[in-house]
């Protein structure tokens, strides 16, 4: 079994890889080659222990995943876990890999594969409202997907947002970056808008008139009580596109507006129908994407990292 590090992944695969496991994810899901169970949430005392599991044709796998929002004060990640890959012929475990890069580099992946289909060409700028691991990872891989010349980032703490500035000025050295700590400074001047917090609270304002053509990417909410999203951006929007159907269940950002009346069920689409042409673009409207993730991004995205380490002789190989 090969044992993949955090460092490891990082050599093993390139942006527009990434993408590519994503899209490939999506046309998966959308021709129901899969099982994909709804991934297991466990709650106890503010803390979430995530179980998902997944099989495709050429692989299964599961991912175990710990969130532990108090972590902050002791100076630990919030997320960590790992990723179990298996052979899909004989069930014997191919990788053992690092969870929490495999889920930031994934999640990244899944924001720059929204934003590389829904963004409009024009634009040249794009935001993000957080300043921690997600969004690290949000502006390394979206950066890579359209020829933006400019990055916003935004933190409640300027620290913060000016410490991902500058983690990010010699990753992406063709894009200006600046920060700020105001969102709402952000959304307007911003083409795309990617939010990255687990806020329980909307993370901006909505002034209906500064948001044409714009396009939202909602990452951080993950609970029916999380809500990054104002409610009247959905009364704004044609359509919202998700990850996966359970979304809508999962999330506060697709839960409270539905709930409240503001956001009709028929209009939340998954966003493979967009990627294999059964749903097509308005060109001039709001566009919105909310993933929650699945496991099934997780599979393929592994997949990749397993085939490109042994290709590059990454990893340790162990036995068990």
């Amino acid at each position: 079994m090969l044992i993949i590090n955090e460092q490891d992944i990082e050599s093993a695969v390139a942006p527009l890889e990434l993408v590519g496991a994503i899209e490939k994810a999506y046309l998966i899901q959308d021709k129901k080659s899969t099982q994909i169970p709804d991934r297991m949430h466990i709650n106890s005392a503010g803390n979430t222990l995530l179980v998902m599991p997944g099989f495709i044709e050429s692989a299964f796998g599961t991912k175990l995943v710990s969130l532990f929002p108090e972590n902050k004060k002791l100076n630990k990640p919030v997320l960590s876990g790992v990723m179990i890959l298996n052979d899909s012929q004989t069930g014997e475990p191919l990788a053992l890999i690092n969870g929490a890069k495999l889920t930031a580099m994934r999640t990244g992946a899944v924001g720059a594969t929204a934003v590389k289909h829904l963004s409009q060409n024009s634009a040249k700028t794009f935001g993000i409202i957080g300043a921690g691991v997600q969004a690290y990872h949000q502006a390394l891989i979206v950066g890579h997907v359209q020829p933006f010349q400019k990055l916003l980032v935004c933190d409640k703490e300027w620290q913060k947002a000016e410490q991902l500035k500058n983690k990010l000025d010699s990753k992406l050295e063709n894009i200006k970056i600046e920060y700020t700590v105001d969102p709402d400074k952000l959304v307007l001047n911003s083409d795309v808008i990617i939010t990255t917090t687990t806020s329980n609270t909307p993370v901006f304002d909505a002034d209906v008139k500064n948001l044409k053509n714009k396009t939202f990417i909602g990452i951080g909410s993950y609970k029916p009580d999380m809500q990054e999203f104002p409610l009247q951006l959905f009364g704004t929007v044609e359509k919202v596109y998700v990850d996966t159907p359970f979304a809508k269940e999962e999330c506060g950002d697709l839960k409270i507006p539905i709930e409240r009346g503001i956001l009709k069920e028929h209009n939340v689409l998954s966003f493979s129908a967009l990627l294999t042409k059964k749903q097509s673009l308005n060109k001039t409207s709001i566009r919105l994407f909310k993933s929650v993730g699945m496991s099934l991004f997780d599979l393929t995205v592994a997949e990749l990292i397993f085939n490109n380490a042994k290709e590059k002789n990454l990893g340790t190989e162990v036995q068990i």
